[in-house]
């Protein structure tokens, strides 16, 4: 080997080193990484006086600059969490801005009059909060609390409310595999009880005539909005106490109160949470509402709105209040942390660039240190975990279903009896028309303990027999007549077994093997049944199989999902050997789609699933059905039958009382003979509503759905989907 080959492999291996040294360095700097958190009140630029609009301070131009200001000096600053309050319109101003940033983003509409999407009065007005979060934290909606303010509905599609409402808006991020609370609060604003400035107003009011009337209105509408600042911060203490007390939860936003007002007395007087920036640290410094330094906040101080007309007697009396510096936005730490985790915190943007500042507000950042609450809090891990106890759940079952008729039976639900995070369900059911259904399924792991975790193998044993004493069959086709309904019986046995690898917390793949057979006895001297080809339709089907599939699902629950979606593509072939008498290749997708519409919590849930199967001289035991309490609702179990078949349903499920809860919905559906041709007219359409019970581990169904031919009732347990 040549000199200058040493040199160049010396080189290379003290430049790989540095590299190694270099790298493991910048991790250990992450790892100790504070939270950096921001809150900042970006202001409306609204006078909040119209009714077809509001109105306006400033140009559009000069409010794209304050965007375009915001928008750098949150690059400059770096936060890893930021907290808007006052955004305006809040869901394209939280989507414009998470997208500049490369952030995820949550929010939720507060005050809006009467809007269908962006369309309504005040045309210029859809305010509301939102929580934007760096990717890597796992940012997700965990709750919405209300405030105060007449009962109505706020959501991105549709709002319709009359006066000014507050909410509070419940994220929840993951540190490492540390689960945090992030509450965002605006609260009313409202003026503290004062007796300087009462004074102050009262020689307004001989300096400018104003009237008794208008005197006493002024004071009225002071007293009322500073007791809806106290009920307000009372429920958000409600909300606060209902989180688990083990995991850390950080609260922030516009209080419109400072520290020694009543509303933040009594915030902080059980202990529970501590103000991350100290007032007494830096005297002087900390106001983050400041006429003398933000010239937006002139608007405020005037006592005409922004068409130039007189503002009434409490808008003075709130331009003399706006006058005074204080601080009214605040970064609070439960007591999970201690106060040497609260690092350096400051306010920010507050310094005008071209003489222009981003907002009315100064925002508040904070350094949080998380290595000790990562250490001490409980931990959700991206992996299965082990159970440490084992349970068993007997269920007792009482239903009913149009098709079904009266059902009885038990269900039985094992946990961990082998020590394996295994579980065994078991379902034993009888019902008065004849149904006669018993199910195994062994998991391991348990499903609902690997949902929404990575795992490397799971297996699912399925042992299921579902008997129809009194199955109906219409014919073939949509053009199948109900007055041609005959009645066989129906006697399926399903043995499967499926291998699956969870390969991120929302992506699964799935494998396995599957033997199924379908016996149809019992026919009527006039079936119609006995005459269709081939004749395994009038006896016993049989088949082996191989299926595959994929599934994203990105619920936030599993048993009663408010957000996320789900898609999932299968595929099953079956192959050729004894018992089977006939082959086919079976292919479906899914889509399902979950979301808030408007607050209380209302769901717009959305199911699309089309499935198809592939093969010559099929008898109608593996045909595609539409009908029944889990398709089409309204219609009869297996009312259409076909190769091809569609379904969509779509329900709106809003809250009542305590836990009970509503539902108003759409079925249809339809099938088709082959491909060329699917269609998108004449489809089965039936309504529907119903009530639900949300108990902790499963949720207790009650529908009715109206069909054209019959109505059909379902008593049950679960979520159609």
């Amino acid at each position: 080997m040549t000199a200058p080959n040493v040199r160049s492999y010396r080189i290379l291996f003290t430049a790989a080193l540095l590299f190694i040294v270099l790298f493991l360095a910048e991790s250990a700097r992450s790892q100790e990484k504070p939270l950096r958190l921001l809150t900042i009140n970006v202001w409306s630029g609204l006078d909040y006086i119209g009714s077809w609009r509001m109105g306006e301070y400033e140009p559009a131009d000069r409010r794209e600059l304050r965007f375009q200001l915001l928008l750098a000096q949150i690059r400059q600053l770096d936060p890893d969490v930021v907290l808007l309050q006052e955004a305006n319109p809040v869901s394209q101003f939280a989507a414009r801005l998470s997208d500049s940033l490369s952030f995820d983003e949550i929010h939720q509409v507060c005050n809006a009059g009467i809007k269908f999407g962006p369309i309504g009065i005040p045309s210029n007005f859809k305010e509301g909060i939102a929580i934007l979060a760096r990717p890597t934290f796992g940012l997700k909606q965990y709750d919405v609390w209300k405030l105060s303010g007449s009962p109505g509905l706020y959501g991105d599609i549709l709002s319709i409310h009359f006066d000014e409402s507050i909410f509070s808006i419940v994220g929840k991020i993951r540190v490492g595999e540390t689960p945090v609370y992030i509450v965002n609060v605006h609260l009313v604003a409202a003026i503290p009880i004062d007796s300087a400035l009462g004074r102050s107003f009262s020689a307004y009011r001989d300096k400018e005539g104003l009237s008794a009337q208008e005197y006493e209105s002024a004071l009225q509408e002071w007293h009322e909005k500073a007791m809806y600042q106290t009920k307000e911060i009372a429920r958000l203490r409600e909300g606060l106490s209902e989180l688990p007390a083990n995991i850390p939860v950080i609260v922030a936003g516009d209080f419109n109160a400072t520290t020694d007002s009543p509303t933040l007395k009594n915030f902080l007087s059980d202990g529970r949470f501590f103000e991350a920036m100290d007032p007494l640290s830096s005297p002087g410094e900390s106001t983050t509402w400041d006429p003398r330094i933000n010239e937006n906040i002139n608007f405020s101080m005037s006592i005409v709105d922004a068409r130039g007309d007189a503002v009434d007697p409490y808008g003075r009396l709130s331009a003399l209040y706006d006058a005074v510096p204080r601080k009214i936005d605040h970064i609070f730490l439960s007591s999970n942390f201690k106060r040497e985790d609260a690092g350096p915190s400051r306010v920010v943007f507050d310094s005008a660039v071209n003489n222009i500042h981003a907002s009315d507000h100064f925002g508040i950042a904070a350094d949080i240190r998380m290595e000790r609450v990562t250490v001490s809090s409980p931990k959700e891990l991206s992996t299965v975990t082990p159970v440490n106890e084992s349970t068993i759940e007997p269920l007792p079952i009482a239903s009913y279903d149009t098709d079904t008729g009266i059902g009885y039976g038990a269900k039985a639900f094992l946990l961990n009896q082998l020590g394996l995070n295994e579980s065994f369900d078991c379902v034993f059911f009888n019902s008065t028309e004849g149904e006669r259904w018993y199910r195994l399924v062994f998991s391991l792991p348990d499903f609902e303990l690997r949902q929404g975790k990575v795992f490397p193998i799971a297996y699912d044993l399925l042992v299921d027999y579902d008997k129809w004493i009194k199955n109906s069959f219409f014919g073939i086709g949509n053009g199948s007549r109900f007055t041609d309904r005959e009645y066989y019986t129906r006697e399926p046995l399903e043995i499967s077994l499926a291998v699956s690898r969870g390969f991120s917390s929302f992506f699964v793949g799935q494998g396995g093997i599957r033997f199924k057979s379908v016996r149809n006895f019992n026919f009527t001297d006039t079936s119609t049944l006995v005459h269709l080809a081939p004749h395994a339709s009038v006896s016993t089907a049989t088949y082996q199989s191989l299926f595959i599939s994929a599934r994203y699902d990105s619920r936030n629950s599993y048993v009663n999902p408010t957000l996320g979606s789900v898609v999932q593509c299968d595929a099953e072939r079956t192959f050729h050997t004894s018992p089977g008498n006939f082959q086919f290749t079976r292919l479906s997708l899914s889509l399902q789609n979950y979301s808030i519409v408007f607050y209380p919590t209302t769901v717009l849930a959305l199911r699309w699933v089309a499935q198809g199967i592939i093969g010559e001289n099929l008898p109608v035991q593996v045909m595609s059905t539409v009908g029944g309490n889990n398709t089409l609702r309204g219609s009869p179990q297996d009312r259409y039958l076909d190769k091809i078949s569609a379904v969509v349903n779509a329900e709106v499920r809003f809250p009542l009382y305590w836990r009970f809860g509503g539902v108003v919905g759409l079925d249809a559906g339809k099938v088709w003979q082959k491909l060329g041709k699917v269609d998108l007219v004449r489809w089965a359409t039936n309504p529907s509503a119903g009530l639900r019970l949300h108990m902790q581990t499963f949720v207790v169904r009650l529908d009715v759905g109206f069909g054209k031919e019959t109505t059909g009732v379902y008593f049950n347990f679960g979520q159609i989907f």
